[in-house]
């Protein structure tokens, strides 16, 4: 179902939707968010809005409203919440909570958090992420070489489920390779477009993918969804992470328990 995008059409259905928060004593702040508060948005975008609850509340939520035909996605958290957020997503290289309060235009603020939180997030978006160590680096290729030799056999027997196998082992060398160059993991939903378009990745704070060898050959492996580029990728991953010889392969660690 496509929603309507008309501009004075949204921004009432905006209005109207806040009207029933901006009334509530538990409610500090909203922000408008996503594809339309920096100007991105198509005729598929829905109205993000992030709604910053009291602190003493116990509670979060998030759901979908559709006003005049307008579909409004909202979360609603308290500032504890939220930064939880930015801490457990920088901790799996990611910044999608600090990056959600960056980009946000301020729709309301009764106590000033929002400038509050604005400059939290700024520091996350800057942080650098941690180095994987040496254990991490040897798991993840063995795992990588696994989900490929799978995908290998899968082609072989014909197996219907190769596209989706594909697509899931080119997501993973998307992963590893990003925490590796200890760079941000980009999202699914918006990789491709994150690598061909300048604007859409400055809209949405997203530093340039430091190696524009692997952007090109990934760029290449969704193109072609053909087992030889998705191989040639891999094993260039394989080349900047130490190499990788199966033929005596071992990892030897400490027991956790």
């Amino acid at each position: 179902m496509i929603y309507s995008t008309d501009k004075m059409n949204w921004q009432l259905a905006l209005e109207k939707f806040l009207e029933e928060w901006k009334e509530k004593d538990f409610v500090e702040a909203a922000l408008l968010t996503g594809s339309y508060a920096i100007g991105m948005e198509t005729k598929y975008s829905d109205v993000d809005v992030y709604i910053v609850l009291s602190n003493d509340v116990d509670w979060r939520e998030r759901g979908n409203r559709i006003i005049n035909g307008v579909l409004i996605e909202y979360f609603a958290n308290p500032p504890r919440q939220i930064r939880h957020y930015f801490e457990k997503d920088f901790k799996q290289n990611k910044r999608s909570a600090a990056r959600i309060i960056t980009i946000g235009k301020v729709l309301f603020d009764k106590t000033g958090i929002i400038e509050e939180l604005k400059k939290e997030a700024l520091e996350y978006m800057k942080k650098p992420f941690k180095k994987p160590d040496d254990v991490w680096v040897e798991t993840v290729k063995y795992f990588l070489w696994d989900g490929l030799d799978g995908l290998k056999d899968a082609k072989e027997r014909e197996d219907p489920s190769f596209g989706y196998l594909y697509y899931l082992t080119l997501n993973k060398a998307l992963e590893v390779y990003s925490k590796f160059l200890c760079v941000e993991v980009p999202p699914a939903s918006k990789v491709y477009r994150l690598f061909i378009d300048e604007n859409f990745r400055r809209a949405y704070l997203f530093e340039e993918f430091p190696d524009e060898k692997f952007v090109s050959l990934f760029l290449e492996a969704i193109e072609d969804e053909e087992l030889e580029s998705l191989e040639e990728l891999i094993l260039y991953v394989f080349d900047k992470m130490g190499g990788l010889n199966i033929d005596g392969w071992k990892l030897k660690t400490k027991t956790e328990v």
